[in-house]
């Protein structure tokens, strides 16, 4: 069963409108003091509970669903805020590769995306198994890098799927860093 496109457009969406969120009116602006710990950012949905441990430096978008966390000092002028999307999609019949050659798909479709051929491919993250996957293209000016990891979940009423999208300015290594973190640190529970 091939998956919507509805969490992968949604994350590229949210990914990219998170610099204006972020007001970035320009990288000169100085953000605010950074908490001194990381905290927990938690989305429930579609029959999966997911976990982030958002950095210190980092906040945690306003909406419910999808789960936007991002750091608060854009890099670059005129600055992209590098962020992580999390979306969920229901359990269903689907798989991992049919739902991987479906991103893939779309995103080949995409107008300025470019391949990241470095990216690992199949991966585990959090336990569970994954794919991973990445490119670049241009937002205001600023080359960003996106990386999407699709992450299987079984639940008891079918297989659900976890979809992570870090963005970054591709020569911001710092936001690279901490967004691959904040993946990093992702725990999946199905709930029911």
């Amino acid at each position: 069963m091939a998956r919507s496109h509805r969490p992968l457009s949604l994350v590229a969406a949210c990914a990219l409108l998170v610099p204006l969120l972020a007001g970035c009116g320009g990288a000169t602006q100085e953000a605010p003091q950074p908490a001194a710990t990381s905290q927990p950012a938690e989305i429930t949905d579609d029959g999966v509970s997911v976990t982030l441990t958002v950095p210190a430096g980092w906040d945690r978008a306003g909406q419910d669903a999808p789960l936007v966390v991002r750091t608060e000092k854009p890099f670059g002028d005129p600055g992209f805020t590098a962020n992580v999307v999390v979306t969920t999609e229901p359990p269903g019949g689907s798989t991992l590769t049919e739902q991987t050659a479906a991103a893939a798909d779309y995103l080949a479709e995409t107008a300025d995306w470019t391949v990241d051929p470095t990216q690992p491919g199949p991966i585990e993250l959090a336990g569970l198994p994954a794919h991973r996957f990445g490119g670049t293209r241009t937002v205001d000016g600023v080359e960003v890098s996106q990386v999407e990891t699709i992450v299987e979940v079984a639940t008891s009423t079918g297989t659900a799927f976890v979809f992570v999208t870090e963005s970054f300015a591709t020569q911001d290594a710092d936001g690279a860093a901490q967004a691959r973190a904040v993946t990093d640190s992702l725990v999946v529970t199905p709930v029911g």
